[in-house]
């Protein structure tokens, strides 16, 4: 699973952000965050990913600050059902992997919601590349509950095998064009940092 540093809202206080660690499996379609006290506790709350929003699609209702803001800009709202994830190791005759499994609550279940913040433009992109990635799914079926991941010497894990396809949806995890979405967010951005440089040249 690939680690992102994010902040996430306040359930009760929407104006207070805590620093996480935010888990995705693009594979799987799963997500997982930590507890803002125990960050060692990587699978403290999971989901299986149901829909992404970026800016500026979703409300304004669900954020305190300047709408049109560049943290504004980096927040993404998540949703999902409840999973239970679970990692093994194991070893293959190509190598050492990780497998992971993950259980879904019933549709019945509340769902997961989270505002999360990245902390700069090239780790949202990748997080939000990984999201769109992922499978839709609805409360009903689990396209993948389980899969293999090589343990590489360096670099990111690698997805070696899963389990079959249980159902094929279509759509989008993201709405619309997700580059053209992008497209504003990384702009401002770029303008932001551009300013910063001056600032400090000056």
């Amino acid at each position: 699973m690939e680690e992102f540093d994010v902040y996430k809202r306040g359930i009760l206080k929407a104006s207070k952000w805590t620093p996480r660690v935010l888990s995705l499996h693009s594979h799987l379609g799963i997500a997982a965050i930590t507890h803002h006290n125990r960050p060692q506790d990587r699978f403290y709350r999971c989901m299986r990913v149901s829909s992404v929003h970026i800016w500026p699609q979703y409300n304004q209702k669900h954020v305190k600050e300047n709408f049109d803001s560049m943290a504004l800009k980096l927040t993404v709202r998540v949703k999902g059902i409840p999973a239970k994830i679970r990692v093994r190791e194991a070893r293959r005759a190509t190598g050492p992997v990780k497998v992971y499994h993950y259980t879904m609550k019933g549709p019945e279940a509340a769902k997961h919601t989270w505002m999360l913040r990245f902390r700069n433009y090239e780790e949202f992109e990748g997080a939000m590349r990984l999201f769109q990635a992922m499978k839709v799914s609805d409360q009903y079926s689990s396209l993948v509950t389980s899969a293999e991941t090589r343990l590489p010497a360096q670099g990111a894990e690698e997805t070696t095998a899963e389990d079959e396809i249980d159902a094929l949806l279509q759509g989008s995890m993201i709405p619309g064009d997700l580059n053209q979405g992008l497209e504003p967010i990384r702009a401002h951005w770029q303008r932001t940092r551009l300013k910063e440089d001056e600032c400090g040249k000056s």
